[in-house]
């Protein structure tokens, strides 16, 4: 079976239907054309190109989240388009998915986050503004340093990010997340003497990049002593906090800004493995804790 021209139909798919990214195709293209190469479309196929691809050393964690999810749209395009005699559904319920997504943080450690940035910090509501909008608004990395002050309606209380594509969607901000994003915009931005109208800014005073945000990240959580804390590890605290707090599973895939709801789905089985850590870690019996005292 020759995928080649089912892979620039669904490219093509991606551009006119889905508007994203020149940027983001080329890496949807690189992703699968590798695929592409196999002579045979079955579940046992694609379970050994999986496979192969979780025991790379030329992939990064997240490249192979993203491999797989590349994978995941050009299946399902592929089912719709009555190419594939079987739902790939059960390819990517597999457990195995779950350690390639970036770390999740429990509750009690991104509370933690928060309180320890020290008090004299000259930049500490920047930093707090920026956590703010990747934990409690669940923002990419890329839409929290690109929000623009006109994004942002603290007396509504809504923000309205631009996603892939540019589209735009309306998360909203409430507690302890808009007082202190009220506060930084307010109060402490303008020390920095601003030249751009993004939200997030660096020491110029200029839009802040990506790699400045990686950079914060890192120094905020370095005392957790865990690896792999990304921007991203937040917006994935913030999808399975939200779930494990009853969530109903379109709601969160409004939020994060989900084109397809199989993207959301990944979190659910993030969420089982977080519930039963949390478990592990707590329940007085798993700690050898007596459970009462008589």
């Amino acid at each position: 079976m020759d995928l080649y021209p089912l892979l620039k139909d669904y490219l093509r798919y991606l551009a006119l239907e889905k508007n994203l990214s020149g940027q983001t195709i080329k890496s949807y293209e690189a992703d699968l054309k590798p695929f592409c190469e196999q002579t045979e479309l079955s579940v046992k196929s694609i379970d050994v190109f999986l496979a192969e691809k979780a025991k790379s050393f030329d992939y990064k964690p997240s490249s192979l989240a993203r491999c797989f999810s590349s994978l995941r749209g050009f299946l399902y395009y592929l089912e719709e388009k009555g190419e594939l005699r079987f739902s790939p559904e059960n390819l990517f319920a597999a457990p195995r998915l779950e350690k390639y997504l970036p770390q999740c943080l429990s509750i009690d450690e991104v509370a933690q986050v928060f309180e320890n940035i020290p008090a004299n910090y000259k930049f500490r509501m920047r930093d707090i503004a920026l956590l703010e909008l990747l934990y409690s608004a669940g923002l990419r990395i890329s839409e929290a340093v690109s929000l623009k002050l006109e994004h942002i309606q603290l007396d509504n209380g809504w923000i309205t990010p631009v996603g892939k594509g540019n589209k735009q969607r309306l998360v909203p901000l409430a507690g302890k997340a808009k007082e202190n994003l009220e506060l930084w915009i307010k109060e402490w931005r303008q020390e920095l003497k601003p030249k751009t109208d993004t939200v997030i800014l660096n020491f110029h005073g200029k839009k802040l990049s990506r790699i400045g945000a990686w950079k914060i990240i890192q120094a905020r959580t370095a005392f957790l002593g865990k690896d792999s804390i990304s921007p991203h590890s937040f917006r994935h605290s913030f999808a399975t906090h939200c779930l494990a707090g009853g969530m109903d599973l379109r709601i969160l895939q409004e939020l994060l800004g989900h084109a397809n709801l199989s993207t959301t789905q990944i979190y659910t089985h993030l969420d089982n493995s977080y519930l039963k850590s949390e478990h592990h870690h707590f329940h007085p019996r798993e700690r050898n804790i007596p459970a009462c005292n008589k």
